[in-house]
């Protein structure tokens, strides 16, 4: 099916280091795109992943057999299953979420994730209710942050918390008795991974949603943690994940009686693209219970026209396939192709 394929660098602009785009040519000449983001302290790890991708036996064992093992990088791997489902939606004249067995939405919810007041306010004047705020350690200046933008939406705002494992019990349970009542849609991976009594505790004395994140590996990470009562929600990063992967995450959670959302992992638009395609899956999995995902932030990179956002939702990319059109050529380096 695959007649040749080649791999690509682009440097990213938030954060530090390289991504990954794999282009794979069949033999009608039929463009399929796929994307492996080498984020630092997550996955596989940066130098892991531009090894691989730098090998033209490793690409080309990977694309002739698509599996998931110890050696693949799991960044490679999703980049390969996007790459080849989107050449095989295009045979079919359908798009990847329709390849995927799904329908298609005209838009999918969406927060997005802020850094700083002026970016927020900026976007609340757009419109955008919708937030995703980081909180290492239950930091005050987060507090701060979602008061403000709280008191300026007129308390409209929903506002998802992430706080990366970080938190100890006694500061998350002060920082959520000081957040403003009914504004956080949310609190993402609270403690850190493995501890579902801190999980389960802090969701029955706030009564707020909890989602879990990094710990959420495995079909039988969600069953433990629906089991414990530590989560109503978990979040798949498909990236990480794999484009099948996710789903049968998702699967696993609707199974639990659990929500899911999808999120990016700082990709460029090549792995957004596919992340909303996964996103449409997951909501049609997850049917009784609907999460506003995070499949887009100001400043990622971009490699091609980006989706259109509105207000707290983003615009499912229209064509066949993955629906990425206009990729930036000046933006990518070749580091290896087929012979």
């Amino acid at each position: 099916m695959i007649a040749r394929w080649e791999v690509l660098a682009y440097s990213a602009r938030l954060p530090t280091g390289r991504g990954y785009v794999l282009r794979v040519y069949d033999e009608a000449g039929r463009v399929g795109l796929g994307e492996a983001r080498a984020l630092p302290g997550f996955g596989t790890g940066p130098d892991t992943v531009e090894a691989f991708l730098g090998s033209r036996e490793a690409v080309r064992s990977l694309l002739d057999r698509p599996a998931a093992d110890a050696a693949t990088p799991v960044e490679a791997l999703f980049a390969v299953e996007t790459a080849i489902a989107d050449i095989a939606a295009q045979v079919r004249g359908v798009s990847l979420v329709e390849h995927l067995g799904f329908d298609v939405p005209d838009s999918l919810s969406n927060s997005l994730l802020v850094d700083n007041e002026a970016d927020a306010l900026r976007l609340l004047r757009d419109g955008h209710r919708n937030f995703k705020l980081k909180a290492q350690g239950a930091a005050p200046e987060t507090l701060s942050l979602l008061q403000r933008l709280h008191a300026a939406s007129e308390g409209t705002t929903n506002i998802r918390i992430d706080a990366n494992g970080s938190w100890d019990r006694d500061p998350a349970l002060a920082f959520l008795h000081k957040a403003p009542p009914d504004s956080i849609s949310f609190v993402e991976q609270p403690f850190p991974v493995g501890d579902l009594d801190s999980c389960a505790w802090l969701r029955k004395q706030t009564g707020i949603p909890i989602a879990l994140d990094e710990g959420i590996l495995s079909a039988d990470d969600i069953t433990k943690a629906a089991q414990a009562g530590a989560a109503s929600l978990v979040v798949i990063k498909p990236m990480y994940r794999g484009l099948h992967g996710a789903l049968t995450l998702a699967r696993a959670a609707a199974d639990s009686g659990l929500g899911a959302c999808v999120t990016h992992a700082m990709d460029a638009t090549v792995g957004r693209l596919a992340a909303m395609h996964v996103a449409a899956a997951v909501d049609a999995i997850c049917s009784e219970s609907h999460w506003p995902h995070g499949l887009y932030a100001p400043g990622l990179t971009s490699l091609a026209d980006e989706p259109e956002l509105q207000p707290d939702c983003l615009l499912m990319p229209g064509g066949q396939g993955l629906g990425c059109h206009g990729l930036h050529q000046h933006e990518l380096e070749l580091i290896c192709a087929s012979a």
